[in-house]
């Protein structure tokens, strides 16, 4: 009897443990259904809502570097919770920026480019326009500036007779001294007078040739030297001294060569207006 109630016991524990075993298996089977259907009425739940949460990050997350580039690849996603997050990094402010400071620098090139040829351009007008708009024999105007231009122009006349000009007379000897004969151009009295009154007066022309010329047989001839020196009258600078409206004088502060290290010369040129044009009154030979 004991034996048969002990038997009757564990049977009844057995089919209570199946029973619970039943019970509790019970809700793991209908879970899941039930999970489906709240999953819209209750979001609160754990279960359901983690195990879609990975599924809708991980198409958001791989997209976004796709998407980052191109912004209108972006706009499909917008039914994603993360595609406004998705859309901020999509709009790049840096390629925004990139073609605003290229065209910067496009334009600071063309200003100095307009600016640099205005700057030679004024001096280079300016400077020839003194020089070029007169001859220097045919000077109407004296001043400290056109004063400078017709000494040159003196200085060149004065070196080509004192040279005997191009191409020289032939050589002879008289009174033990050798001479030649002048050039055909200035071979005569008048035709060097008339040489030198392009820029000298006439008197002051012929105290030069009186000077240092002779006539023979109706040539002119000087002595077989040359002459001149190192001033430098191309960078002469000029003052004026005195002044009557047909007479004046200029102090000329005449230069030698650097490399000879002498003091500047001071030589004083008087001018005089012949007719409507202005000459030097002083004798060449004086001035150089």
């Amino acid at each position: 009897m004991k034996l048969n109630t002990k038997l009757s016991a564990l049977c009844i524990a057995a089919t209570l443990m199946s029973v619970a075993q039943a019970a509790a298996a019970a809700p793991a089977v209908t879970a899941p259904a039930e999970a489906t259907q709240p999953s819209v009425a209750n979001p609160a739940a754990s279960a359901p809502a983690q195990v879609p949460a990975p599924a809708a990050s991980a198409p958001a997350t791989t997209p976004a570097p796709a998407q980052a580039p191109s912004a209108p690849a972006s706009s499909p996603p917008a039914a994603a919770g993360g595609s406004a997050k998705a859309a901020t990094p999509v709009a790049p402010s840096a390629p925004a920026q990139r073609p605003s400071t290229s065209v910067a620098p496009a334009a600071a090139p063309i200003v100095p480019s307009t600016v640099k040829p205005s700057k030679p351009q004024q001096p280079s007008t300016a400077a020839p326009a003194a020089a070029t708009n007169v001859k220097p024999t045919q000077l109407d105007k004296l001043n400290h500036e056109s004063a400078v231009p017709l000494v040159l122009e003196a200085q060149s006349r004065y070196q080509y007779a004192i040279s005997g000009g191009s191409p020289v007379g032939k050589s002879f000897q008289l009174n033990g001294k050798s001479y030649r004969y002048l050039s055909e151009d200035i071979g005569t009295k008048t035709k060097l007078i008339n040489y030198l009154t392009q820029a000298y007066t006439k008197q002051a022309s012929e105290q030069f040739v009186g000077k240092f010329f002779v006539e023979v047989n109706g040539r002119l001839a000087q002595l077989n030297a040359d002459g001149g020196n190192l001033l430098e009258f191309n960078r002469a600078t000029a003052k004026m001294v005195t002044m009557t409206p047909v007479k004046r004088s200029y102090l000329l502060t005449v230069p030698y060569p650097a490399e000879t290290k002498q003091a500047n010369e001071k030589i004083t040129v008087n001018f005089e207006k012949v007719g409507s044009y202005w000459k030097i009154s002083s004798a060449p030979h004086i001035i150089f």
